[in-house]
C-alpha cells in the first residue's frame, strides 16, 4: 500500500510539473523575454549551458524582437560566425511553441543538414527548456506526431525541409519560415524551381506571417543574403566610442594590429577590446524607409571571439592563400567575396616555368598522379607537394594506344611504378594516384583500380555541383558493381575553384604552382590548364556560378583537379621532413644473438 501511495504522489508531483511548464507566459511577451525567462541553453551546444541572458550579446534582443512587430513580415540576418544567429532562430520557434503557436518551417540546405539540425540542436533545446519540454509531443509514443523532421505540439507543428528536397516544400501552409544558410541554398529544388520562393509561397494564406532569413554570405553577384541586405534596412550594430561618443560600426579597416584594438573613425582614438565593447551600442539603419529589416553582424562585436584570435585568423589564412582568405571574409567578417581574375593568363602561367636543379626539387615531401583516360592514350601528371602545399609540377606525359588492349594498361603501370630522385639521390615514389572513370572504359580503369588499391591507385568520378549546390572535394567512397573496386566521387568544382586560388599566388610560398621547363610542360599545357572560366548565371532570377570552357582542350586543368583530390585523400603531414612517398635503400638489420643480416 505505502508503494502505491508512493507512486501516486510521484505521479501527482509529475502531473503538478507538466501544468506549471505549460502555463501560458504572460501575453506581452517578446522574444527575448520568453528566451531570459524561460529558454535553456544546452551543453551539447553551448560552451555557457544554463540560462539564456540576451544581455550577453545585446545586439541580439533588436533583432529576436522584431519578430514581434506585427507590421513586419520579413527579417534578414547577413553575419558572420560566432555571433549567436542559430540561437536567434531556436528562440524564435522556442518562443512559437510556448506563446504563439503556429505552423512552422526549418529550411535547411539540405534533407542531410535539417535532420543534423533537428538532432544536435532542436532536440537539446526541447529536453532542456522546460516551458516547451512537455509541448512537443513525445517520440516515443504511438502517433506522437514526433520525428526527426517532424515535430507536433498544441496549436502547430514545427516542419524540418531541405532546400534540395521539393516535395518537403510542397502543400504544406507555413506561418512562420525561418529559412537558414540560404547561400548554400541549390537555385531550383530539383525541376520545381527556387525553393526559398517555393517556401515562401506557403506562408500566403496567413495574414500575420513572418519570413526570417539567415545566412553568411558567399560569393559576391551569387549571394542569396547579399540580395536580401541590400533591399533591406540595412542596419548595422554600432558603438559609441569611448573617448568622442560618435556610434560607428567596427570594420577591419580600424583594425590595429600591434596593439590588438580599434581606433575610431571619427577622432582616431585607440581603445582596446574591452573598453570598445562595454559601450552602449544600438542598430543604425542606412535604408529606414526599407520595408523589411535587415541586420548585419561580424566577429569584432561578438562576445564569444577574440579580438586576438580574428586576427591570427586573418594572418594565417593570407598565409594559406585566396581560397582560406575568401572563407575567412565570408565567416570573420560576414561579408561577400569578390572574385578577382576569374580566368587565368595561359602567357602569365608559362612564363613562370624554371629549371629545377634536380629531377625532384629539394621542397618536396610527397608525390601525386593523376590520369586523364582518352580513348587513345593516356594523359598524366605528376605533381610533388610541400610546406603549405606549394605545388611543384614534375612531369606531364602522355602514353598513346588503344585503351582495349592490354598492352596500354600495362604500360601505365609501369610508368606509375616509376620513382624520381633528388639531387641528392633520395627517390620518391607516388603515394597517391587518381584515374579518371567517367571515359569509355569505366569497367577496365575499375579492374586496373582495384588490383592497385594497396598503392593508392583509385578510381574517380567528377561530380559537378547542379547549379548552386555544394558538392566537396571529396564527396564519398563506393564500390560499384560487378567489380567492386574503390571509387572516389570528386567535387570539380570545388577543386576548380581551389587550382584557381593556387594559380592566382604570385610569389612562392603556401599554394603556390611551381612549372619546370621541358617535362611536358608546353604551350599547349597551359592552354589547357587555363581552358576553362568561371561565369555567372541566373534561372529564374536567382543568381549562380558555373565552369565554362573557353578551349575544348581541358585535360591539364582536370589533372590538376584530380592531384588536388589525390593530396585531400591521403592527407599527409606535410611539415614533416620526409613524408611517406620517399623511398629509401633498405638498411640491413643485425641480430647479434642469431647472428642474422
Amino acid at each position: 500500500m505505502a508503494e502505491k501511495r508512493k507512486t501516486e504522489t510521484g505521479t501527482a508531483s509529475l502531473f503538478k510539473k507538466i501544468i506549471k511548464n505549460t502555463l501560458a507566459p504572460p501575453p506581452d511577451l517578446t522574444v527575448s523575454e520568453w528566451a531570459d525567462a524561460y529558454r535553456k541553453l544546452s551543453s551539447e551546444s553551448s560552451a555557457e549551458p544554463g540560462q539564456w541572458r540576451t544581455d550577453r550579446a545585446p545586439y541580439q534582443r533588436d533583432i529576436m524582437d522584431a519578430v514581434n512587430d506585427p507590421e513586419l513580415e520579413k527579417i534578414v540576418i547577413m553575419s558572420s560566425a560566432q555571433v549567436g544567429k542559430t540561437e536567434l532562430i531556436l528562440n524564435t520557434l522556442g518562443y512559437h511553441i510556448d506563446f504563439d503557436p503556429a505552423p512552422i518551417m526549418i529550411m535547411q540546405p539540405t534533407v542531410g543538414l535539417a535532420q543534423s539540425f533537428s538532432k544536435e540542436r532542436l532536440a537539446p533545446m526541447i529536453r532542456d527548456t522546460p516551458a516547451i519540454k512537455y509541448k512537443v509531443a513525445d517520440a516515443k509514443s504511438r502517433d506522437s506526431g514526433n520525428t526527426t523532421l517532424n515535430k507536433s505540439f498544441p496549436g502547430g507543428y514545427v516542419a524540418l525541409v531541405g532546400a534540395n528536397a521539393p516535395s518537403g516544400l510542397a502543400s504544406r501552409p507555413i506561418r512562420i519560415l525561418l529559412a537558414d544558410e540560404i547561400d548554400r541554398f541549390p537555385v531550383s529544388a530539383g525541376t520545381e524551381g527556387d525553393p526559398l520562393s517555393l517556401a515562401e509561397k506557403r506562408t500566403n494564406n496567413f495574414y500575420n506571417r513572418k519570413k526570417i532569413f539567415v545566412s553568411t554570405p558567399t560569393i559576391k553577384g551569387a549571394s542569396r543574403i547579399e540580395v536580401e541586405y541590400e533591399l533591406s534596412t540595412k542596419e548595422r550594430w554600432s558603438l559609441s566610442c569611448p573617448s568622442c561618443d560618435e556610434y560607428q560600426h567596427l570594420t577591419w579597416d580600424q583594425v590595429v594590429f600591434e596593439s590588438e584594438s580599434v581606433a575610431c573613425k571619427h577622432c582616431g582614438a585607440i581603445h582596446n577590446e574591452y573598453e570598445w565593447k562595454v559601450q552602449h551600442g544600438k542598430w543604425i539603419a542606412e535604408r529606414p524607409a526599407a520595408h523589411f529589416r535587415g541586420f548585419h553582424l561580424n566577429e569584432l562585436v561578438s562576445p564569444w571571439k577574440k579580438w586576438r584570435e580574428i586576427i591570427n585568423d586573418f594572418l594565417d589564412a593570407k598565409k594559406k592563400g585566396p581560397e582560406a582568405l575568401k572563407v575567412w571574409t565570408n565567416t570573420s567578417l560576414g561579408e561577400t567575396w569578390e572574385e578577382d581574375g576569374e580566368q587565368i593568363d595561359a602567357d602569365d602561367l608559362a612564363g613562370r616555368r624554371e629549371q629545377y636543379e634536380a629531377e625532384v626539387p629539394e621542397q618536396v615531401k610527397v608525390i601525386t598522379a593523376a590520369v586523364d583516360t582518352q580513348d587513345d592514350r593516356f594523359e598524366i601528371e605528376v605533381i610533388g607537394w610541400g610546406v603549405g602545399k606549394e605545388s611543384w609540377g614534375i612531369e606531364y606525359h602522355v602514353i598513346h594506344g588503344d585503351l582495349s588492349q592490354a598492352q596500354i594498361w600495362n604500360d601505365l603501370d609501369e610508368y606509375l611504378s616509376r620513382t624520381w630522385s633528388k639531387r641528392d639521390g633520395k627517390r620518391f615514389g607516388i603515394v597517391c594516384t587518381c584515374i579518371d572513370s567517367g571515359g569509355h572504359f569505366t569497367q577496365e580503369v575499375y579492374r586496373f583500380t582495384k588490383a592497385r588499391a594497396a598503392r593508392r591507385i583509385y578510381a574517380i568520378k567528377g561530380k559537378s555541383s547542379p547549379k548552386g549546390n555544394y558538392v566537396s572535394l571529396i564527396d564519398g567512397y563506393s564500390k560499384p558493381r560487378p567489380i567492386q573496386a574503390i571509387l572516389v566521387s570528386v567535387g570539380v568544382d570545388d577543386g576548380k575553384a581551389r587550382l584557381m586560388s593556387n594559380l592566382k599566388v604570385d610569389e612562392p610560398g603556401p599554394n603556390y604552382c611551381h612549372f619546370p621547363e621541358g617535362r611536358g610542360y608546353n604551350a599547349n599545357y597551359f592552354l589547357g590548364l587555363t581552358a576553362e572560366r568561371l561565369e555567372t548565371r541566373y534561372e529564374r532570377g536567382v543568381a549562380y556560378k558555373v565552369w565554362r570552357k573557353v578551349r575544348q582542350r581541358n585535360e591539364p586543368l582536370d589533372l590538376r583537379v584530380y592531384n588536388i583530390a589525390a593530396l585531400e585523400i591521403i592527407n599527409p603531414n606535410l611539415e614533416k621532413e620526409y613524408a611517406a612517398g620517399t623511398v629509401q635503400k633498405k638498411k640491413r638489420r643485425r641480430s647479434s644473438s642469431k647472428g642474422v643480416k
